[in-house]
């Protein structure tokens, strides 16, 4: 065919199709909420809202709205400080947001369910203050979709002082928790605690060149001695994952103390290296479960030594090791509710009311070099309940531990109980009750037990009862307040009781080894500007018993914990 025809005829076809008029467009409409995610007010929109949409579909456009640090619309925020600390934070890039939801694709299914668990990837993370998914549009099978996050500061320098059972710790650095936008976390830090000093640096990485890849690195010299770990894994990122991968390496070497009445009595070197590599596989998300099931290779090898100075051990422990394959199951009941005013003040907690089952078992065989061969396992159960609108409880059930093939004899064998109660008496006022009870077995020379300070017992010395079985009691009355002091924090406050029991079955009923208590009073302040993954938690505790060695009439305590 002639060039010049074949040309007549394109053009022809070209103006064919313009000439054409276009299909109507579907009719659209607005969907609750839409408003209130178009103008970022976050806090306006009730969390997992998007749970409560008819399936049906498909996902149609989704944006992000992302809210700076300070709402300057805000008069109460408009001032020349809360201007430059928006003027100099990095907001969070929309890349970030969406490589931490791969399951909300464009043209893929709409299941309601996922918008709720987005927010759940999304509340985890500590460089978000909170967020939202919200179905804003529907056109036709298309649910249009908006995610709605405000960030919080990141770049700061690190100033930790914890006071708990008598001991002080402390640490000064600087880190970055969402590195220019893109969710990795950079720092460095100098840690001087009760049983170490040293600078440490540490690095994680969410999205390795943008791929569901996770890198995990950190590393310290401690006067001590040092430590390196290294987590490269493809996790499952939401419950509808099919597959994860990891690897895991592990060095540690430290100078390891025991503790008899909150004193060193003893002092050894211990040597660690460790490794993992992990395959698992997962059905998804059916009928509102999820099983998982794994398969992979692991080993450990602790090697011990004599450390200068005066407290030295009569016996060394014993060197032991171990090199296994493992598989393992884990199953997962899809039943999340957000409650505010629980873990967390003024945002809402994800509440796990499901059942989760988990299970772990390997074989290392007793082969030249090892010092014995072992069945080493782990299980965990998890389940709960709210048979009222006000009252949740959740029990759970753990074990873990090691069995020799020589003789049979239990290694490390730690089996828990445990039970917790929310009785959300008001919006204000939460009653929090929770029983732990622990039972080990075959403990070598460098494990302990232990209960006192940040252990349980907030009244009494860290580490100031020692035993192969421990009881530990602590309730709670707390008070949340509603209002955000200076636009920077959330407050709240509680009165406690702590009791318990750590001990030996042979141990005389005495004024340190008896059943111990305290009462006390605490203030919570939870920053609002601040990475989310720390509470201040500042505690006068006054023990009901206080015979025994170094127990003052009064602990003060200044923590940071990750909950109420």
């Amino acid at each position: 065919m002639p060039e010049r025809v074949r040309q007549c005829r394109l053009g022809i076809l070209l103006l064919c199709v313009l000439a054409t008029p276009a299909w109507p467009e579907e009719s659209c409409e607005a969907l609750p909420w839409a408003g209130e995610a178009a103008a970022g007010q976050l806090e306006a929109i009730p969390a997992g809202i998007g749970g409560e949409l008819a399936g049906g579909g498909v996902v149609g456009r989704l944006t992000t709205r992302r809210e700076q640090v300070f709402d300057l619309t805000d008069p109460t925020q408009d001032n020349a400080l809360f201007r430059l600390a928006n003027g100099l934070h990095v907001l969070t890039r929309e890349q970030t947001i969406r490589e931490q939801l791969p399951f909300l694709l464009e043209g893929e299914d709409f299941v309601p369910l996922e918008l709720v668990e987005a927010e759940r990837v999304l509340r985890s993370v500590d460089w978000l203050y909170d967020a939202r998914v919200v179905p804003v549009r529907r056109c036709g099978e298309r649910v249009d979709l908006a995610v709605v996050t405000r960030d919080v500061w990141t770049i700061l320098p690190t100033v930790s002082f914890d006071r708990s059972g008598g001991e002080s710790s402390w640490s000064l650095g600087i880190e970055d928790e969402n590195l220019v936008g893109r969710g990795e976390t950079l720092g460095f830090l100098f840690t001087e605690d009760v049983d170490r000093s040293g600078y440490g640096a540490y690095f994680f990485d969410p999205a390795v060149a943008g791929s569901a890849w996770r890198l995990n690195l950190d590393a310290a010299d401690n006067d001590d001695g040092h430590r390196l770990n290294l987590h490269l894994r493809h996790p499952f990122r939401s419950l509808d994952e099919r597959r994860s991968l990891g690897l895991r390496l592990t060095v540690d070497e430290r100078i390891q103390p025991l503790f008899d009445a909150g004193d060193r009595v003893v002092e050894f070197r211990q040597q660690l290296h460790s490794g993992e590599l992990q395959f698992a596989g997962s059905t998804g998300r059916v009928n509102g479960h999820v099983r998982r099931w794994e398969a992979g290779l692991a080993w450990w090898d602790y090697r011990f030594d004599r450390a200068p100075g005066p407290l030295q051990p009569a016996e060394l422990p014993d060197d032991r090791s171990a090199a296994y394959p493992f598989v393992g199951f884990e199953t997962i009941e899809d039943d999340f509710v957000p409650i505010p005013n629980l873990a967390l003040i003024g945002r809402p907690q994800d509440v796990h009311l499901g059942r989760r089952l988990s299970g772990r078992i390997g074989l290392s065989p007793d082969t030249p070099g090892a010092d014995d061969g072992r069945v080493i396992f782990e299980a965990a159960w998890r389940d709960a309940i709210r048979p009222r609108e006000s009252i949740i409880l959740s029990g759970a059930v753990s074990v873990s531990g090691a069995v020799t093939t020589s003789d049979g004899e239990a290694e490390n064998v730690f089996a828990t109980a445990a039970t917790e109660l929310h009785h959300l008496q008001t919006d204000s006022w939460r009653f929090y009750a929770a029983l732990d009870a622990t039972w080990a077995r075959g403990l070598t020379e460098d494990v302990q037990l232990q209960l006192g300070g940040d252990l349980g017992l907030r009244g009494y010395p860290q580490r100031y009862q020692q035993g192969d079985r421990r009881l530990r009691l602590r309730l709670e009355e707390r008070w949340y307040a509603s209002g955000e002091p200076l636009r920077l924090f959330r407050w709240g406050a509680a009165a406690f009781i702590d009791a318990g029991r750590a001990w030996f079955p042979d141990d005389p009923d005495d004024e340190e080894n008896g059943w111990l208590a305290n009462a006390g009073i605490g203030l919570r302040l939870m920053p609002t500007r601040l990475p989310t993954s720390g509470m201040i938690h500042i505690d006068l505790a006054a023990p009901l018993r206080t015979g025994g060695r170094d127990v003052d009439d009064l602990q003060v305590s200044v923590t940071l914990r990750s909950s109420f």
